[in-house]
């Protein structure tokens, strides 16, 4: 016997439809609605304060002031957590949109939709609860949702990237993709041409490690946060307003980067794992020594700061610092969580 649809069940599911968009930060709502699968059923909720560096370019994904935004960040920093999956929370429970997400191939889109996306769906209650019942509206590459929100897992085919509309679209593991596209360009260009019909309330994100050949080794920098010549996420990076993630020094109270370039201790050892043991930040400032376990606490206080832009040990900002319509973020080794 079919199961007949009752004015209840219509009432509360057409009521997703009629809601209007929770103004809340991305952030806060991933905070709030996503819990993160560890494994054997296990679950616990997403703690900003574990990776606090992802929390300004998730807020960014909300704004009209930007088109884009750009992550740049070695492996295993929490940016595909918070910036991927928390963006798809987002856009499922406060703000429902067609979304567009591209892999780097398919075998990479079946798995992030399988190991990532299906468990995180399935432990965060309020994602559940908007999943459409029908069997078909849920499926490896495709997912539909009460509101009718409809989210896409591809891969960089400019079939997948083409003749459709999306709000938001994300690329992940950018400097994996082809540098061009089945002869039509490169993925950023054609995924942001996916979200030109919502004009300002459209979003492209991309996040990426970088692993593109500079193109000039004779360059010199320009300006303090300028990215070297290169093709891949460090060339959209360049585009925009390239912020860098700044520590407060415990000893001093400046403000620098925590960089290769500030990390010391190890040169002189040939034991990698003795090396490892010794490493330690010195402050460009005063020369403070920094040891490991002050990471957290430091990265809680950390601040990104556009080119052009300055900071007191006060926390006062001053300078001219760089706009754009793209919001860009690089962040080096020494500070990832």
């Amino acid at each position: 016997m079919l199961n007949q649809e009752t004015a209840k069940a219509a009432r509360t599911d057409s009521g997703y439809i009629l809601r209007a968009p929770r103004r809340m930060r991305v952030a806060d709502a991933v905070a709030q609605y996503m819990r993160v699968p560890m494994g054997a059923g296990n679950s616990v909720p997403w703690d900003p304060l574990v990776a606090p560096y992802v929390i300004e370019p998730m807020n960014c994904l909300a704004s009209r002031e930007y088109d884009a935004v750009i992550f740049v960040g070695p492996a295993r920093t929490g940016k595909t957590i918070g910036l991927i999956d928390g963006w798809v929370i987002y856009n499922v429970i406060c703000d429902p949109a067609d979304m567009l997400i591209i892999q780097m191939t398919e075998e990479k889109a079946r798995e992030h939709s399988k190991k990532r996306l299906a468990r995180t769906f399935r432990v965060s209650p309020e994602v559940v609860s908007r999943l459409s019942p029908n069997k078909n509206d849920n499926n490896v590459y495709d997912r539909t949702f009460l509101a009718g929100n409809y989210l896409k897992i591809g891969w960089p085919s400019v079939n997948i990237m083409s003749s459709s509309d999306y709000k938001c679209v994300a690329l992940t593991d950018y400097d994996r993709f082809p540098e061009d596209i089945d002869g039509e360009g490169d993925a950023f260009s054609l995924a942001s041409k996916r979200t030109t019909t919502f004009m300002s309330s459209g979003m492209t994100l991309v996040e990426s490690s970088p692993g593109r050949d500079v193109k000039d080794v004779k360059w010199r920098r320009t300006s303090p946060h300028e990215a070297p010549p290169t093709t891949g996420i460090l060339s959209l990076y360049n585009r925009g307003d390239r912020r860098r993630w700044y520590w407060p020094c415990p000893h001093c109270g400046e403000y620098f980067q925590p960089c290769g370039d500030v990390v010391a201790g190890f040169r002189d050892i040939a034991d990698p794992v003795l090396a490892s043991e010794a490493a330690y930040i010195q402050c460009p400032s005063c020369s403070g020594r920094i040891m490991p376990e002050q990471k957290r606490e430091l990265n809680g206080r950390g601040v990104w700061l556009r080119d052009g832009e300055s900071i007191n040990a006060d926390g006062s900002r001053y300078g001219d610092p760089r706009r754009s319509r793209i919001a860009s973020f690089w962040m080096e080794g020494p500070a990832a969580a």
